[in-house]
């Protein structure tokens, strides 16, 4: 069944056309999670914001709702940006309870918890919009993004109304506004800092979006940042208090380790286990942070816990981008010489094969003229003609022996034109919808290749929901890598791709198909057409979540 939508929009972001098609990881997530284990999430994060919360405030000293350090922001940003905002309530609720045990009154803790649950829906919205969501530490301008959001955007929110509440209702002076407010700003700040980062990461890592590799260097980095915590920031130090300031900065070096030699989500725990020590140390009034008034020590404390963990982030952040750009050459090199390889066999073999064909087509030629009565059988045959010659070209093409006739033609009558071709290969037990956005620009392609390439997708994504299920195109105007240009992505609700076929989908000949159910070139195809091109493909799948592959074409 086929359903064309034209978005009025040209802006729409894929988002939210495949939030309509329903075939999103969060929404198949969400779809299949049952109603009773998402409420007992709710209910287990609220009891653990509560109980970060009272931890927290056991620290305030300026005033008994404002403390340096509150590690609950952080864990409200990761949950939202991880979980989804329907973990707004269990924020704003463990917020309300921890805030009425320390001030009883009810329009007071209301107040602050609705900043504070403002201040981590703000935070997850910008980080979404502008900062890549819950990947914004995998780059450097991610973590720098990050500090910004939650330093001017995020912090303020909370420390704004919260502090005027209390002004307002009696349990601070407007005289103490600014050094209230200023606590209050950094210990969210730290906060977020803090605990964000490593709780997202661990967050991602068992929902098996991160490895969870461990090695022995991985265990020896953390003892080593354990004991040199312990040497210079806990209580228990062996070593005078007189010297314990200029060993303090000693723990940068297992961050600066960890940072080039283990990883982004061991980086921002071993920040946050450091810390840990330090804020100990300030609380039990022996450290090298300590200062006239326990307000100052902490004020101290958190200077140093932000100019420790954000540049340590960073330097991970940027030791995985150039990690996973190397890993991407190296395929990409790898790929094009097995190309290079297959290219030239299937030349030759098409070069064959279409000198037998011709000859084919000779002795049909010279049998239709001696005998009319051998008219069906000779259809027939011009039919498996026809079939052959379009695999000559399919190989041809693939061997970068056939120069592909490009023409300017208009995305939206191409797509239209394609949609026919599919709607008769899938049938009925697929339900086909073709998204596109209004004012799509023209590209420059060869139209036959264009379509048949669209119809290889439709069918590798039918053939993976052998039960039925939703295909969907949607095509919309990008500006990326390649400049100006159309994204068309065709997403299925099937099986999805393990990481070993996803790695080998573009190779050649490479088919999950059973024995003479498919040749392995159609997704080798596609991707040999779209470079011819000059756009790029991508894959989005994972194990039970479907498949979304998105070419983007240049546009003419």
């Amino acid at each position: 069944m086929k359903v064309l939508v034209v978005d009025t929009n040209p802006g729409a972001s894929q988002t939210r056309v495949r939030a309509e098609g329903g075939v999103t990881t969060a929404s198949l997530d969400r779809a299949d999670t049952p109603v009773w284990l998402r409420v007992g999430e709710i209910v287990l994060a609220g009891v653990i914001y509560f109980a970060l919360a009272r931890g927290s405030l056991m620290f305030a000293s300026l005033n008994a709702s404002a403390t340096p350090i509150w590690p609950p922001t952080g864990l409200a940003i990761a949950l939202l940006l991880v979980r989804g905002n329907y973990h707004l309530p269990a924020i704003m609720l463990g917020a309300f309870a921890a805030n009425f045990v320390t001030t009883p009154s009810i329009l007071t803790s209301a107040a602050i918890a609705i900043g504070n649950g403002l201040e981590a829906l703000v935070a997850a919205l910008l980080l979404r919009h502008w900062a890549n969501g819950e990947r914004v530490f995998q780059s450097p301008i991610g973590v720098g993004k990050f500090a910004l959001v939650v330093t001017a955007a995020a912090a303020p929110v909370s420390a704004t109304i919260g502090v005027s509440v209390l002004a307002a209702t009696g349990y601070a002076e407007w005289s103490d506004f600014l050094p209230v407010w200023t606590t209050w700003w950094l210990g969210n700040l730290a906060g977020a800092i803090l605990a964000a980062p490593a709780i997202v990461l661990w967050m991602r890592t068992l929902r098996g979006e991160e490895s969870r590799d461990f090695s022995i260097s991985t265990l020896l980095a953390f003892i080593a940042a354990l004991a040199v915590s312990a040497i210079a920031l806990s209580p228990y130090s062996p070593v005078p208090s007189t010297i314990r300031g200029a060993i303090a900065f000693l723990v940068i070096l297992p961050l600066l380790w960890s940072a080039l030699r283990l990883g982004l989500r061991e980086t921002a725990t071993m920040a946050l286990v450091i810390s840990s020590f330090a804020v100990w140390g300030v609380v039990a009034g022996d450290s090298p942070f300590i200062q006239a008034t326990l307000n100052g020590s902490l004020l101290l404390l958190v200077a140093f816990i932000v100019a420790a963990t954000l540049p340590s982030l960073a330097l991970a952040a940027e030791r995985h981008a150039s990690q996973t750009l190397l890993d991407q050459t190296r395929q990409e090199l790898v790929q094009a010489q097995k190309l290079e390889a297959l290219g030239t066999l299937t030349g030759g073999v098409a070069h064959d094969f279409n000198n037998l064909l011709t000859a084919i087509q000779s002795g049909l030629r010279t049998l239709e003229r001696q005998n009319e009565e051998r008219t069906k059988t000779m259809a027939l045959l011009s039919q498996a003609l026809d079939r052959g010659s379009g695999l000559t070209k399919q190989l041809l093409s693939f061997a970068r022996r056939e120069e592909m006739q490009l023409e300017r033609i208009r995305t939206p009558e191409a797509l239209e034109s394609a949609a026919t071709l599919i709607t008769e290969s899938i049938g009925s037990r697929v339900r086909f919808e073709l998204h596109a956005a209004a004012g799509l620009w023209p590209v420059k392609v060869d139209r036959g290749q264009f379509e048949l390439a669209l119809l290889n997708l439709a069918v590798n994504a039918r053939d993976a929901m052998p039960n039925g299920g939703d295909l969907i195109i949607q095509a919309e105007n990008v500006v990326g890598e390649i400049g100006q240009g159309v994204a068309i992505s065709v997403a299925d609700s099937g099986e999805g791709m393990s990481d070993e076929v996803r790695a080998r989908a573009l190779e050649p000949f490479f088919s999950t198909k059973p024995a003479g159910e498919g040749t392995g070139l159609g997704l080798a195809q596609v991707h040999g057409f779209v470079t011819q091109c000059g756009g790029t493909l991508a894959i989005d799948t994972s194990p039970g979540n479907g498949t979304t592959i998105t070419i983007t074409l240049p546009r003419a």
